[in-house]
């Protein structure tokens, strides 16, 4: 409010002019200065879904510190949270070790490890593909089609728990699977694998340089060499390189996917630390109980009613290269699987009519993860978080 003749009772009246001249005018310096200075962004899930290039600024500013002071992500019940953090790429093998690695690809590579002949590791693992086949599920020996996606290799030598159930803890016991398993190389035992790569004089010769014995090759021998190979597929990207310090490594929208990626649409509950996954099991509502995709997941490994329907958390590294997406690779694109986290994941109707005995399954596959919550996010907002899926 402007001076008044009680607020200056002394002042002549050029004086108390000249005052309420100079009240107008900080007045107006303060207007041209809050105009200029625009309120700083709410750096949490209520961020500006249309925000303006200030908006952006302060966003990139907030995450150009080291990811210990990035904006808190939006956590839900029994989340298990490691920060984001760049992941210690294994060093290249030297020696001997670099020797292992090179049979393991040959053997990776190799069809003679099954029944027919036909079928090596890389027909489901490609690397043009992605370490994957690019198909919902794979197929096998007589072109038998399995039930479920096949994961990526990329960040396997980084891994404890293998297969979407999870019945494998390391990556030598993992590599066994395949082998015996009907749909895939149809090997009966592993006597016909070792009578055919021992036969092989080149795999007889590299292994004894390696071991310094000329005794037959061993199971264990090939599966560790398989192993060691998978161990070296990692590969630096750019949010590593943002994640070390590198500002440019990101746009502006990608920061503010990053961001979506952490607080609205609440990705990080399960997928974070350097592979960006909890390593834990959840129920996304995709089990189809009861219908012709029926998978239980976790329940055929443990038989332990409430491990229906949850499957392990994948790694999001290299994400966009290694769809199609989920257990049973119904999710064709990134676009489609942000949908499916929008609406709190999949439905099980709790009306199937089931046997005595299925309906504990049933109230099982109904129990989402505390994890899984849905959200809204505008055109704008998906195309920001499909943009920061690509640079993982």
């Amino acid at each position: 409010m402007p001076p008044t003749r009680e607020t200056y009772p002394r002042l002549p009246k050029l004086k108390r002019a000249a005052a309420a001249l100079s009240s107008a005018a900080l007045l107006c310096l303060a207007a041209l200065l809050y105009e200029r200075a625009p309120l700083p962004p709410p750096l949490d899930a209520s961020f500006p879904a249309a925000p303006t290039a200030h908006d952006l600024a302060v966003l990139r500013d907030a995450y150009s510190e080291p990811a210990a002071d990035w904006p808190r992500p939006r956590l839900l019940e029994g989340a298990k949270f490691a920060e984001m953090a760049p992941l210690a790429i294994h060093p290249q093998p030297q020696g001997k070790q670099a020797e292992r690695v090179r049979l393991g690809r040959e053997l990776f590579e190799d069809p003679r490890l099954s029944a027919s002949g036909q079928i090596a590791c890389q027909s489901c693992h490609n690397r043009r593909l992605g370490w994957g086949d690019g198909l919902p599920t794979s197929f096998g020996h007589a072109r038998a089609t399995g039930k479920r996606n096949a994961p990526s290799l990329f960040s396997a030598g980084y891994k404890s728990t293998f297969f979407w159930d999870g019945r494998a803890q390391s990556l030598e016991e993992q590599a066994l699977a395949p082998l015996s398993d009907q749909r895939e190389m149809a090997n009966h035992d592993f006597t016909g694998v070792l009578e055919r790569v021992n036969a092989a004089d080149r795999y007889r010769k590299a292994f004894a340089k390696l071991t310094g014995s000329d005794d037959e090759i061993t199971l264990e021998q090939i599966t560790s060499a398989i192993a060691a190979f998978e161990r070296t597929l990692e590969r630096t990207t750019r949010f590593d390189r943002f994640i070390e310090g590198n500002a440019k490594a990101l746009s502006d929208q990608e920061i503010w996917g990053l961001h979506l990626f952490r607080t609205k649409a609440g990705c990080a509950n399960c997928h974070n630390g350097p592979t960006l996954s909890d390593n834990k099991f959840h129920n996304l509502g995709l089990s189809y109980f009861n219908r012709k995709l029926e998978d239980l997941g976790r329940f055929s490994v443990t038989r332990n009613t409430a491990d229906a329907g949850s499957f392990l958390t994948p790694s999001l590294r290299h994400v966009s290269r290694t769809g199609p997406y989920m257990h049973n690779g119904v999710f064709p694109s990134l676009e489609g699987l942000i949908n499916l986290y929008q609406i709190g994941g999949g439905r099980v109707r709790p009306d199937h009519k089931v046997p005595p005995d299925r309906v504990p399954l049933l109230k099982s596959v109904l129990i989402k993860s505390p994890q899984l919550q849905p959200f809204q996010l505008t055109r704008e907002e998906r195309a920001a978080l499909v943009a920061f899926l690509k640079t993982l």
